[in-house]
């Protein structure tokens, strides 16, 4: 049977591996074979100025409204997904395999070829780095998590019926995205956004 789940709210990578485990009454099942996708994509948005103060006005025109109420120069958005077949042994049943994909969307501002003055380029190329630098921060904790899951699932052992299994294998992901959700909040504190990790653009 199979089972596929979506949990939240493009260069891909995948990683295989095939964990031995255990029930928990100690009986071993056979190995699980789990694999992990992400894919990346990015979108922009122009702004055009001819100084700082001009460009940050445009992000702060075009940029990504927050539930806290302020407007940010980019957004990264995470959708992981995680499926899995189930088979049965000796009255009992396990998982066989496992997929988990990760969507990783970029939003990030453009700066418009009409605003090429080379001292700005310097500033903008400058802050664009760091921006990036930030964002995929916030990707980097979602791959986390799904790779968490991954392994879980993979080591889950076997289960008396699969509606037991189904509640486990719930109850535990829902665990590690509680996690994940703290995480980005904390990684969006500690960073200040990102203003501690250069992505501010500064006067000339």
């Amino acid at each position: 049977m199979s089972v596929l789940n979506r949990i939240i709210a493009t260069a891909a990578l995948t990683v295989m591996f095939s964990p031995i485990a255990l029930a928990s009454d100690g009986h071993a099942v056979p190995e699980v074979s789990c694999e992990l996708k992400v894919n990346e994509k990015y979108q922009s948005y122009d702004v055009d100025g001819g100084n700082p103060d001009q460009l940050r006005r445009q992000m702060r025109q075009h940029g990504t409204k927050w539930d806290d109420g302020a407007t940010y120069a980019a957004e990264t958005n995470w959708d992981i997904r995680y499926g899995y077949e189930v088979a049965y042994e000796d009255g009992r049943c396990y998982l066989k395999s496992v997929k988990t994909d990760v969507d990783i969307i970029y939003h990030l501002p453009r700066r418009a070829a009409s605003s090429a003055h080379s001292e700005l380029t310097v500033l903008w190329e400058d802050f664009m780095r760091h921006l990036k630098r930030h964002e995929f921060g916030h990707k980097d904790i979602a791959v986390k998590t799904a790779a968490e899951i991954n392994e879980m699932l993979g080591s889950l052992g076997s289960f008396s019926d699969e509606n037991q299994l189904a509640r486990e294998v719930s109850r535990r992901t829902e665990e590690r995205f509680q996690r994940m959700k703290e995480a980005q909040i904390a990684y969006d504190h500690d960073t200040r956004h990102g203003e501690s990790q250069g992505a501010v653009l500064p006067d000339q």
